[in-house]
Parts: structure tokens; sequence; C-alpha cells
């Protein structure tokens, strides 16, 4: 009898002075995506049409001439939480590197058919998309998307989008672009390609 009385008291004892069990930890954080520059060519002269899709613009009669680039990710936080509601809004060159811009001195038409900038709202699941080009280079800058990540009124994030793949992507190879901020083209098929850009802010 004894025994068994030691043995109850011995697992009473253990049960309330263990120490409490480590609270679960959460997984790492995501690293921020990084800031870059905005470029001389931000927009200041807006467009009637800046919706997502640069490729038809509105009361055009034919698309955009050149790759298409279907453009898609997803906005969160450090710990991984979706940003719903979120503007993402990008401006870029057509394929022969040309600005849209009365500041972009490069000789050469424009295409009346591209949209040149547009914006897209994240859905609850922090997601974007994009029907775009695959823009083209001009020295010294190496093919890149420029986009900005409004919350709000607030401006989040400014950066760039380049891509590691890119035909032209070595012509300029003293320029130096950010890792967290390259993406591969993706083939879908002849002339159509496909990049994924998730943002940390």
């Amino acid at each position: 009898m004894r025994t068994v009385l030691f043995v109850l008291t011995l697992l009473v004892w253990t049960c309330f002075s263990s120490p409490a069990a480590e609270p679960l930890q959460a997984g790492p954080a995501l690293t921020r995506t990084p800031p870059d520059q905005e470029g001389p060519f931000y927009p200041v002269v807006r467009q009637h049409d800046e919706d997502n899709d640069l490729v038809n613009v509105a009361g055009r009669p034919q698309p955009a001439a050149g790759n298409i680039l279907h453009l898609t990710g997803r906005v969160r936080t450090l710990d991984g939480e979706p940003v719903a509601g979120a503007v993402v809004e990008i401006w870029q060159t057509d394929p022969h590197g040309r600005y849209n811009d009365e500041r972009d001195g490069s000789p050469g038409p424009r295409d009346p058919n591209f949209q040149y900038q547009g914006k897209a709202t994240t859905g609850e699941d922090g997601s974007y998309s994009f029907l775009t080009l695959v823009p083209g280079g001009y020295l010294p800058r190496p093919p890149h998307i420029h986009f900005k990540v409004f919350v709000g009124n607030t401006v989040r994030l400014t950066s760039q989008i380049y891509f590691r793949n890119h035909p032209q992507a070595g012509e300029t190879a003293r320029f130096r672009t950010d890792e967290l901020l390259t993406v591969d083209l993706q083939s879908v098929q002849p002339g159509e390609f496909k990049a994924v850009f998730d943002i940390v802010l």
C-alpha cells in the first residue's frame, strides 16, 4: 500500500512541478523586398487606361506588338500574411527599350497599342497579375520593370524587377542587380512568357 501511495505522490508532484512546455516558434520571417531607384520616367502624365492589361489598350483596334509576359505574384508581410487591397503600379519600356515619356529622348516611334503603365489591386490572398510585354533594355540599363506598392495612400515600396535570362541581360554586366529582384522568364509558347515575382513589405 505504501508503495502505491508513493508512486501516486510522485506522479502528482511530477505533473505540477514540471516546467511548462515551450510555445511553438513561428517559422522564419520572410526577407523584405529591397528598394531600388524610381528612375527618371515615373509617369507624371496619367493615361486614360491604367488597368493591369497593358497589351490591349481601350479604344485601340489591335494588341501591342512584342513578346507577351504574364507577370504574377503575391504581396505579403514579413510574417507571410497576405496584403489584400494593395495597389501594385508598374511602368516600363516597350520591346525596343523606349518609354512613352517625352523626357525619354530615345529615337524611334512608340507603340500606340501598348499601355506602358498599369495598376493591379491585390486579392484577399495578396495576389496580383499583369498582362504586359517583355521589356527591352537600353544602355546602360538591363531590361527591367519599375514598380510601386501602395497600401492605402502610402507608398510602401519603390523598386524594379529584372530578368535573369533575358537575351539582353548580359549586355550591361557592369550594372549589378539584386538577386532578390531578379526572376526567370519562363516560356509558355513561342512569343509568350511568364514570370513570378513575390513582394514582401
